[in-house]
């Protein structure tokens, strides 16, 4: 029966258009609707800094907030598809980060606040299948830096993302392992993503305490950023 599962499963992969493929795939990169706590590293050649975040997702929004180091527990950030809000509470103000912004550090890690609302890859670019992998490639006019985007799959689930620049040269390589499965669906448990122009620059995510289930609406609204969720 688990194997007669596994290849419904495969059939019904093959049968998908290169779009709906990358639907799945970003829909199993977001995850369930959960809780959970990350862990963010931010490796350098000569340092490594360690972030824990709780995440509140429901697989379309996100409120991430540092929960250590000390130094900078509170902050907190609320994705809401194109719009991304940041608390300080240092300046004890939320605010709406513009669209020139998105493309800023998050953390001063490798992942971008792009990356975080975790949309554009639908949006910005074409998608078509060659051999296996799925090829983007941006829209006219689209406002991306990258040329190509190839993303790898193993056993239907995303293995690794290769971003190009315009140029055609690889820049960024996304890893993803440890999957975790929860009632039929599946959630990375690492991420790795790789500077491929800075040796030794990279960003590790490794998820964990999850909590698979309704989260409170209230948790994507603004005024929750200051006051918790």
């Amino acid at each position: 029966m688990r194997r007669l599962s596994w290849l419904l499963l495969l059939a019904l992969a093959l049968a998908q258009s290169p779009a709906e493929k990358l639907r799945a795939v970003l829909d199993r990169l977001r995850g369930p609707e959960h809780q959970a706590v990350y862990v963010l590293k931010v490796v350098r050649p000569q340092s490594e800094r360690v972030y824990r975040l709780k995440v509140y997702t429901d697989g379309q929004r996100a409120h991430l907030r540092v929960l250590e180091p000390r130094s900078e527990a509170g902050q907190a950030f609320l994705s809401l598809g194109t719009e991304l809000y940041l608390y300080d509470p240092r300046l004890g103000r939320t605010l709406r980060l513009p669209p020139t912004g998105r493309s800023e550090r998050f953390l001063g890690s490798d992942l971008t606040y792009q990356d975080l609302m975790g949309r554009d890859l639908e949006e910005l670019f074409t998608v078509s299948e060659e051999k296996g992998v799925l090829v983007l490639l941006p829209k006219p006019q689209a406002p991306t830096p990258y040329g190509r985007v190839e993303v790898y799959l193993k056993e239907d689930l995303p293995e690794r993302i290769l971003y190009y620049d315009q140029r055609g040269q690889a820049v960024r390589e996304l890893r993803l392992s440890a999957y975790q499965r929860f009632s039929g669906t599946v959630l990375p448990g690492r991420m790795e993503l790789l500077d491929l122009l800075r040796p030794g620059y990279r960003t590790v995510v490794e998820i964990g305490e999850v909590k698979v289930g309704p989260v409170p609406s209230a948790c994507f609204n603004p005024l929750a950023l200051e006051r918790g969720c």
